[in-house]
């Protein structure tokens, strides 16, 4: 992914993507293999009275997506077909590389310690992450 650019959602929380790009992927990847912009259309869902997306307004977005880099693009006769690159498991866990990656190498100290008071107000959270330490632990071991 590397792209280092992300934007805040309604909900102030960091994307990689815009919301329709958002939208088109999740649908790409419940796809999953080589897929048509009809194939998208077909499982565009809309709220009531939202206005339906045109053939070339998926067109469009689905080919910057490729050109971002998030989908492979192919000629099929006298349509495209797209692929994503990542599942979006990779998808998420590169995002999560690109955004906290820098800050673990530059502030690392000041960023375990804001990763550490986040989970202690939650006992849920903090069992949560002691199962993947252990995990990761395990893996090591193994590995």
């Amino acid at each position: 992914m590397h792209s280092r650019v992300f934007r805040l959602d309604r909900a102030g929380t960091p994307s990689a993507l815009g919301p329709l790009e958002s939208r088109l992927m999740e649908i790409v990847w419940s796809l999953g293999g080589w897929f048509t912009v009809s194939d998208v259309i077909a499982q565009l869902k809309y709220k009531r009275g939202e206005k339906p997306l045109a053939y070339t307004t998926v067109k469009t977005v689905l080919t910057n997506l490729a050109d971002k880099r998030h989908l492979k693009k192919r000629s099929a006769g006298r349509a495209n077909e797209f692929k994503a690159v990542l599942t979006r498991e990779a998808f998420q866990r590169a995002f999560i590389d690109d955004v906290i990656g820098p800050l673990l190498r530059s502030q690392r100290n000041p960023l375990l310690a804001h990763i550490a008071d986040e989970l202690a107000s939650n006992d849920d959270s903090y069992a949560e992450f002691e199962r993947l330490l252990a995990e990761k632990r395990a893996e090591r071991a193994d590995g």
